[in-house]
């Protein structure tokens, strides 16, 4: 009978961590979740697991060498902050175990298939927002862009402006969990964004005027009007526009906005 839920901390290490442990005992397992995120039930068994790193890491390894979608479905679905994973995860690792890497290609499997489309969430929203992300040149030169994804998809993005972007300082904002990295054209680290800024940007879409340079205004001024010339209203597809470029994101796209 799956009895026992696994809590931890709510990192990737937590998370794997908590799969390990309930890979290991020989309980029932009935839900393996981010502690802050689940509403406990009184005749639920609870394990609070104390995030070990090792643990975690040796996990990750074992998974990396299978050498098929193994690790890439627990790091996107840890990415895709999908409440349920965690019982995901264990249920792959357990298959894994039993077959070796074939395992993951088991889409009759209910887990490995609900991983395989978590991945495919996480690797789309990347992609596309790589293409959607708009940069502002602020007044002291650093590009500035700031975004919100449902998937927690910041460090595909920066991977990708790391190469496009490479001999030009930026921050990648991600506004829905207020956190940014900062590219200095030679490392990429984890910075503080001010909560009234993040508040600002999250409420009109934009930076405060004074923010933003001189320049930076007048290449917005002629996108938008390039955008309105270009626009054929005898051709809009509303409905496809959305499917290709969702509605989520137009707030931060100075061309969508009046």
């Amino acid at each position: 009978m799956d009895t026992t839920i696994y809590l931890h901390d709510g990192s990737f290490e937590g998370l794997l961590h908590a799969v390990a442990a309930a890979v290991k005992s020989k309980e029932g397992v009935k839900g393996i979740y981010a502690e802050n995120g689940y509403s406990r039930q009184i005749f639920d068994r609870h394990i609070r697991i104390q995030t070990d790193g090792q643990q975690a890491l040796r996990l990750f390894d074992y998974l990396k060498k299978l050498k098929g979608s193994a690790a890439r479905y627990a790091l996107n679905g840890y990415l895709s902050d999908d409440r349920d994973v965690g019982i995901h995860l264990y249920w792959l690792v357990r298959e894994c175990l039993a077959r070796g890497p074939q395992a993951t290609e088991l889409y009759t499997h209910d887990s490995i298939r609900y991983l395989d489309k978590l991945s495919q969430k996480v690797g789309k929203e990347a992609h596309r927002l790589t293409g959607l992300i708009r940069f502002r040149i602020l007044e002291d030169g650093l590009q500035y862009a700031p975004f919100e994804s449902d998937c927690n998809v910041i460090s595909y993005c920066a991977r990708h402006f790391r190469k496009r972007l490479k001999n030009r300082q930026w921050i990648l904002h991600d506004i829905r969990r207020n956190y940014a990295l900062y590219w200095d054209c030679s490392s990429l680290q984890e910075i503080a964004i001010e909560d009234d800024f993040t508040k600002h940007v999250r409420q009109y879409g934009e930076l405060p005027d004074a923010r933003i340079s001189h320049d930076e205004q007048l290449y917005q001024a002629l996108w938008k009007s390039f955008h309105a010339a270009i626009d054929n209203k005898d051709r809009k597809n509303i409905e496809l526009q959305r499917r290709l470029m969702p509605r989520r994101y137009w707030k931060y796209l100075s061309e969508m906005r009046d």
